[in-house]
Order: structure tokens, then C-alpha cells, then sequence
């Protein structure tokens, strides 16, 4: 596994870093404040296996923790972004397993609490398949990027399975409740046309070129006081709330908020009209 700059979270990271092996699953490299963290298992499209849940998670953990990196892209590595769960894992000699099977579940969950709660903008960059897992993943972003060639996919039902991950919340915020059903009843695939149309997809972009444009994405979001997205990020992944519900989550944001240096920064930039300098406190 290639962890570049990685510190000591605790016991929860130190436990995820051992199960990890040195296989290169999940690849992460700064660009400036940004993360891009692939998924690497390309001869098998990138599938969500055990050992690359536990690696994305201690990866994802540590670029969200780090004071260094302000926004995160995740992409797939060969063209591809994940086939999804490794379907080869889901059973084992003994016969179904109602236990295993919520502890394999427990990674994935993990997962999506970052990538849809944690405090960076998770920007996703999609080439080839997203299915299944990787759709949820996908899904649960801040913002998609696809490429001309991306397919989206959602056949749980095809295996006997519902869909998981968070995908019954995350897609049909992003599709609608009518097209989100269908896409789960049917188990047909999205191409990269019909998924931008939908929302599924907030850009299409040339084929290959959906990680640069994914990288450009995040760069916008530097300039936004860091404190300030997790805040938002934190209350929007509550979901869809009545207006009590969103009125106290303000109530208790916005005090800490404006405790901040980078609030007090944000007003003298304004009132001196120059672009602010935050640095996430």
C-alpha cells in the first residue's frame, strides 16, 4: 500500500493500516492541497473488495484529517472507476452468513460517512463502469465527473440483493424517487448522456479526461474557508429535514463558526475587498 504522508490517528487507523497489505490497491498523491486517492485494481475493474475497503478507508481517514489537503478526488485507475463489490467475497464455503455479512458491510458504510459527511469536498472522476458499490460511492459526492465512456449501474437486484451503501438515500436525491426506482428495479445501466441528463452526473467531459476536469473542480473549492464546508457538509448529510431541523443545526454551527479565525478573516477580506487567506481555523 503507498501511503505518502500519512500520521497516527489512533488505534481505529493504526488497526486499519495493519490489515492492510503492500499491493498498491489504493494509490494517493497530493497536488497542492488536493488529494487524488485511485483505486487500483484495474484487471479487475477496481472491484471493493475487503482489503481495498480497509485501505480506501485508512486513506480516506488520513487525507481527511490532514491539515494539508482541502478537497479530495477519487477515481479509478485503468479507465475504469469500480465494478463494485467483489462478488467472489460474498459467500464462503460454510453457505450464507447473516453476521459476515453486516461486518462486511461495515467498511463500506465507513466509506460513504466520508465521502458524504466528512469534512473535505469529495469530488468523484468516473471512466468506465460505476456499478453497484461504486455507484453508491460515487453518488454519495459532492460533485460527479464523468467521461464520455462512464456507465452507471445499480443491478443489486440481479443477485438477489437489495441496494446498499447508502444508495437508497443518495440516488434518488440526485435522479429523482421515480427514476431512481427504476434504475434499481431494472438493473439497466446509465451511459454518460442519460446520467448527466438525469443529475446523476453534474459534468460530462471527453472520454480520459474526466480526472483532470475533477482536479479543476476541487481547486474551486480552495478558496472556501475549510471549516465552513465541513460545517455545510455535515448538516446536508442529515437529508432531506424539515425546516426546524435545519434551523437547529444553524443554531449550532453557526456560534463555532464565527468563533474562527478564518470567519474573522473572511469579513476583513471582504471589508477590504481582497480575496481571503483561510487556513482552516
Amino acid at each position: 500500500m503507498r501511503f505518502r504522508g500519512i500520521s497516527s490517528h489512533g488505534r481505529y487507523l493504526e488497526r486499519l493500516l495493519e490489515m492492510a497489505d503492500d499491493s498498491d490497491l489504493v494509490l494517493v498523491e497530493r497536488r497542492d492541497a488536493i488529494a487524488v486517492v485511485t483505486l487500483n485494481e484495474p484487471q479487475r475493474m477496481n472491484p471493493l473488495g475487503d482489503q481495498m475497503r480497509h485501505a480506501l478507508i485508512a486513506i480516506m481517514e488520513n487525507e481527511m484529517a490532514s491539515p494539508d489537503v482541502h478537497a479530495i478526488v477519487l477515481t479509478g485507475a485503468g479507465g475504469q472507476f469500480s465494478a463494485g463489490a467483489d462478488v467472489r467475497q460474498m459467500r464462503t464455503d460454510q453457505g450464507p452468513d447473516p453476521a459476515r455479512s453486516r461486518r462486511r458491510l461495515e467498511p463500506l458504510h465507513r466509506i460513504v460517512r466520508l465521502v458524504a459527511g466528512g469534512p473535505k469536498p469529495v469530488v468523484v472522476a468516473v471512466e468506465g463502469v460505476a456499478f453497484g458499490a461504486g455507484l453508491s460511492i460515487a453518488a454519495a459526492s459532492d460533485f460527479l465527473v464523468c467521461g464520455a465512456s462512464a456507465r452507471f449501474g445499480a443491478a443489486f437486484g440481479k443477485i438477489g440483493l437489495t441496494a446498499d451503501c447508502g444508495l437508497l438515500w443518495s440516488l434518488p436525491q440526485r435522479i429523482g424517487l421515480a427514476r431512481a426506482k427504476n434504475m434499481m428495479f431494472t438493473g439497466q445501466p446509465l451511459l454518460a448522456d442519460q446520467a448527466f441528463d438525469f443529475g446523476l452526473a453534474d459534468r460530462k467531459v471527453e472520454a480520459g479526461k474526466a480526472l483532470e476536469s475533477a482536479i479543476d473542480k476541487a481547486r474551486e473549492y480552495l478558496d472556501t474557508a475549510p471549516l465552513s464546508i465541513a460545517a455545510i457538509k455535515s448538516g446536508l448529510a442529515l437529508g432531506p429535514a424539515d425546516l426546524e431541523n435545519a434551523l437547529q443545526i444553524e443554531r449550532e454551527q453557526q456560534p463555532m463558526l464565527s468563533m474562527t479565525l478564518d470567519h474573522d478573516e473572511g469579513r476583513k477580506a471582504f471589508l477590504e475587498k481582497r480575496k481571503p487567506v483561510f487556513i482552516g481555523r
